[in-house]
């Protein structure tokens, strides 16, 4: 059995704390290997080792039968792995083409680059992959999934022995996800290893033929796909044997007798957002439901002030409100969790407790000056209540696995007098056990009386949380649906117009 990489013994330590202990990790060549754990399980530190970005403290790593020391991120590529990681590294500014070859661009006599050359291998991928972007689209102008597309297909065109895939589907649409599996099985007919990294376990029993488990950064252990169900990946990455996990709404505290929280009258902005209609009541919870580009998000925006409505009108508790900007979405009690918690949500350079206390920092300041001890107070109350895996509140938010920075975006938002809170893709990226503990904040603030809008491209989430969906398509509402005894055919149904 020829095992293109072997990890013995890896241990890896930040100071005193230990992320990973005695993990024993190996790859054969042509396999698909789901690495599989919840947040903070050790998976990004340990393909982190493998792509150059950190040395293990301990242990070894051979590739191909030898034994490795990656310097760096370069002589990881250099060696032939090729590492998709959840965030993306396009440049904006640069076209496809410029971007699929940054760094490692043809060049001839004098330093001019060979144009024509870049085109052509860009023509070969496409046509090996049946990718189908134009070369001189400026990235900044793809929709985020189309910049995903971008980034896998950059990847494989590295001729890698070795694809590591961190989260690849967070932003596809289904076809989509067709599609990279497509390439997925093109790799593994070439003989190319692939680690895939994923919280949708779907995927893994789609695409996988094997799947390696982490928990508290030990493995817990290798298995073929034959021998795995869900209930015992949940298991094995919990270590709870009663582990279950909820599948329908189990709780309600809409008031349809109040005055709505929230009331949008044939809201408009330009031909992005078009006449929509929607009341969201006391305690309930509203999914919005729709493909990657049906402008759900926009429509969140002219809520909450980040983009200006055109026409139409929006009324808070009764009462016709201009918003222009979140500090005055704030000042009329709505919370926000967005899609993009590290650019949007989270200050990632500063400490934990400054985000959580970042949108009511006016209640830790006496005469001008902020009271740190009652910031540590009340992020370590959050960090207790969400289970928030940290060394301690003073750690650096960017430091944070996922899981963790989402639960941080949502702590800054309790004990805030609200009266709405939008959830927008909260469970995007993190594993089962976190995404229980966010459904449990819904649970908890409709409880108060708070109404909450939830946006996810994951169906089964919108029926689990909601008590009505609204089907949005090409920015404006088609539908709406009292979830009782759903399907996510019946709501597919809808979006598509079937």
């Amino acid at each position: 059995m020829e095992y293109i990489l072997e990890m013995k013994d890896i241990h890896k330590s930040f100071g005193p704390v230990k992320v990973l202990e005695g993990i024993d990790f190996s790859l054969i060549q042509g396999e698909v290997r789901a690495l599989l754990g919840a947040n903070g399980a050790g998976k990004s530190t340990l393909i982190k080792i493998v792509g150059g970005v950190h040395s293990q403290t301990s242990g070894e790593v051979f590739l191909k039968g030898g034994k490795v020391a990656f310097k760096n991120e370069h002589d990881s590529k250099s060696h032939g792995i090729s590492i998709i990681y959840q965030e993306l590294s396009l440049v904006p500014a640069l076209t496809v083409v410029q971007n699929m070859f940054l760094g490692r661009e043809s060049a001839g006599a004098g330093g001019f680059l060979r144009k024509k050359e870049m085109y052509r291998e860009y023509e070969r991928i496409c046509k090996d992959f049946d990718f189908d972007i134009d070369p001189h689209t400026v990235v900044s102008r793809l929709s985020i999934a189309k910049q995903q597309m971008v980034e896998i297909m950059k990847a494989v065109s590295w001729n890698a022995d070795l694809v590591i895939m961190d989260e690849p589907t967070t932003s596809l649409t289904n076809n989509e996800k067709e599609g990279l599996f497509q390439i997925i099985g093109r790799l593994k007919e070439m003989g190319k290893s692939i680690i895939y990294i994923t919280h949708i376990l779907e995927e893994v029993f789609r695409v996988c033929d094997s799947a390696s488990i982490m928990r508290n950064g030990k493995l817990v252990g290798s298995y073929d796909i034959e021998e795995l169900t869900k209930a015992k990946i949940t298991q094995l990455m919990t270590g709870n044997a009663d582990s279950r996990i909820k599948d329908s709404k189990d709780y309600h505290y809409a008031d349809y007798t109040a005055v709505p929280v929230l009331e949008l009258k044939g809201v408009s902005r330009g031909n992005v957002v078009r006449d929509v209609d929607m009341k969201v009541y006391k305690g309930e919870v509203v999914g919005l439901a729709g493909l990657v580009g049906s402008k759900r998000t926009e429509i969140i925006n002219l809520i909450y002030g980040i983009d200006r409505k055109t026409g139409g009108e929006i009324l808070v508790n009764g009462k016709a409100v201009d918003i222009r900007s979140p500090q005055q979405a704030i000042a009329h009690r709505i919370g926000y969790i967005p899609e993009d918690r590290k650019n949007l949500g989270l200050i990632l350079d500063q400490e934990i407790y400054k985000n959580a206390t970042a949108v009511q920092v006016s209640r830790f300041r006496k005469h001008g000056l902020l009271n740190r001890n009652q910031e540590i107070h009340f992020a370590e109350d959050g960090v207790k209540k969400l289970g928030i895996k940290i060394s301690s509140v003073t750690q650096k938010v960017k430091e944070l696995s996922g899981g963790n920075q989402q639960k941080v975006v949502v702590s800054k938002w309790l004990g805030q007098d609200l009266d709405l809170i939008i959830y927008d893709e909260p469970t995007k990226g993190i594993d089962i056990a976190a995404k229980e503990d966010i459904f449990r904040t819904i649970q908890d603030f409709s409880s108060q009386g708070i109404g909450v809008i939830f946006i996810s491209s994951d169906l089964e989430e919108v029926i689990r949380v909601s008590d009505r969906i609204m089907v949005i398509r090409d920015g404006t509402a088609v539908c709406e649906m009292e979830n009782r005894d759903l399907t996510v055919q019946d709501i597919m149904n809808k979006i598509f117009n079937v």
